[in-house]
């Protein structure tokens, strides 16, 4: 019993010796809560590395290739997106507008040929993406819709280099037809190719 006291004795002197030489905070007291909200800023910084990987691995996943009544070609979900993931690359040659202009003169003087230049503006320069010629990649191959739509366009820049990416504009199904407005909206389009206006 003596020994037991002593022992007490012991701990106890060396509890509250600790407690008046170090200090403590109430953080030694009660855990310390971490949220695991991040900002935007950092949301969007991983989700800009998420595309680059994408883009510089030609990532296709959840795409097929199927044909569509009345439109020729299309690409359906085979997996389910949420709003903002990344889709496809709009994939082809990156041209400037001088030879875009000639290229798009030699299409029109053929019929075998369909419009598939994108082009677009980044950081004050004019660019434009030929994807006419036939190179497998799926991109090029969405059916437009100004109405239904369920994805977007994008601009990114991977090495000084414009890239120009689809994501999605709101959750998408599998099994779901992927659509994006063209956003041509010229009278001579409109006239030649009145599906645009769907």
């Amino acid at each position: 019993m003596v020994i037991l006291l002593l022992y007490w004795y012991l701990f106890y002197r060396k509890v509250e010796s600790d407690i008046t030489t170090t200090n403590k905070t109430i953080t030694d007291y009660f855990p310390v809560r971490r949220s695991g909200r991040r900002c935007k800023s950092e949301l969007e910084k991983e989700r800009m590395i998420e595309y680059e990987d994408k883009v510089l691995t030609y990532c296709e996943d959840g795409l097929e290739v199927v044909k569509m009544e009345d439109k020729g070609r299309g690409v359906v979900a085979t997996k389910m997106f949420k709003k903002g993931d990344f889709v496809v690359e709009y994939a082809g040659d990156l041209i400037d507008l001088a030879e875009s202009k000639d290229r798009e003169m030699f299409y029109g003087m053929s019929t075998k040929f369909g419009c598939y230049m994108y082009y677009f503006n980044l950081k004050g320069k004019h660019y434009c993406i030929d994807a006419t010629a036939e190179s497998g990649k799926l991109g090029r191959l969405l059916n437009h819709s100004r109405i239904s739509f369920n994805c977007c366009t994008k601009l990114i820049e991977i090495k000084n280099t414009p890239y120009l990416i689809i994501i999605a504009s709101r959750d998408i199904v599998k099994g779901e037809e992927l659509l994006y407005d063209y956003g041509d909206r010229s009278k001579e389009s409109l006239e030649a190719h009145p599906w645009l206006k769907l």
